[in-house]
C-alpha cells in the first residue's frame, strides 16, 4: 500500500504583533507625565515642542549653576563692573537662551542688578505687567501729543459753526445712505451708534460753552450734534 500524502495545514496570515503589557504601561506613564507637566503652574523649560501624539516632550527644571571654588577652597569671585543694589528684592529669573544652532546658554537675571523701580516691576509675571504698561504708554502718548492743544478753542468747533455745518449738510443732503442705514438699524431694536454719542474732536472738554458772536442765528444754549442725525428732519432749516 503506497503511503498516503499528508495534508498540509491551511496557510494563515501572520497576526500583527500586539504590544506587550510593559509597553502599554510605559506609554500610559509617559502620557500621564506629559499631562502632569502641562497642567503644572510652575515654570519649566521645554527642550522639545509639546505634542499631543508621538514622542512626549522632555521637561526639566535645571538647577542653579554649581558654586565655583579656588584651589585653596575659597569661593571664586569675578570682577563685577556694575553696581549691586541692596533694596530687599532677591528674585532670580533663569532661562535657556539659544547660542548658535546646536547650543544653549543658561542665563540668569538677578534682582540686585536692577534699580529698585525695575526690581519691583520685574517681581511680577510678564502677563500681569504687560497690560498695565501698554495702558500707561497709550495714555502717556495721548496726553503728550495733545498737551499743546490744551485751552485752544478753534472757531470751527464753536456751537454756531457746528450748527451751520448741520445746515449745510441739510441743504446738500450729505450722507443720505448712511443716515438711511442708521435709521433702519434703529428700527430693528435698541442699537447704540457711537458716532452720535461720542465726542469727535479733542477740544470738547473745554468747549462746551464756546460761541461765535458773528453768527447769532445759529446760537444754541448747549452744543448739539456735529453732523446730521438720522432723526433730523430735512424739511426745515436749523
Amino acid at each position: 500500500r503506497p503511503p498516503q500524502p499528508q495534508a498540509r495545514p491551511p496557510l494563515r496570515c501572520p497576526r500583527a504583533a500586539l504590544p506587550s503589557r510593559a509597553a502599554l504601561s510605559r506609554a500610559m506613564l509617559l502620557l500621564r507625565a506629559k499631562q502632569h507637566a502641562l497642567t503644572q503652574g510652575r515654570r519649566g523649560i521645554a527642550s522639545s515642542a509639546v505634542h499631543m501624539g508621538g514622542a512626549p516632550p522632555y521637561l526639566h527644571m535645571p538647577p542653579a549653576p554649581p558654586p565655583e571654588f579656588e584651589p585653596d577652597g575659597s569661593a571664586k569671585k569675578y570682577p563685577l563692573h556694575q553696581p549691586i543694589w541692596d533694596h530687599g528684592y532677591d528674585w532670580e529669573h533663569w532661562s535657556l537662551l539659544p547660542a548658535g544652532v546646536f547650543h544653549t546658554v543658561y542665563y540668569g537675571d538677578f534682582a540686585q542688578d536692577y534699580p529698585p523701580y525695575w526690581a519691583w516691576l520685574q517681581k511680577f509675571p510678564m502677563w500681569v505687567v504687560t497690560p498695565f504698561l501698554t495702558l500707561w504708554a497709550i495714555v502717556t502718548m495721548v496726553v503728550f501729543q495733545n498737551a499743546g492743544s490744551i485751552g485752544i478753542k478753534p472757531k470751527r468747533y464753536t456751537i454756531e459753526w457746528m450748527q451751520a455745518t448741520r445746515e449745510r449738510e441739510r441743504q446738500e443732503n450729505t450722507n443720505p445712505v448712511t443716515r438711511y442705514l442708521d435709521r433702519r438699524r434703529s428700527e430693528r431694536g435698541g442699537t447704540w451708534i457711537a458716532q452720535y454719542s461720542l465726542p469727535w474732536h479733542p477740544y470738547w472738554v473745554w468747549m462746551s460753552s464756546s460761541h461765535d458772536d458773528d453768527f447769532p442765528e445759529y446760537s444754541l444754549p448747549n452744543p448739539g450734534s456735529p453732523h446730521l442725525h438720522y432723526t433730523d428732519s430735512l424739511a426745515k432749516s436749523f
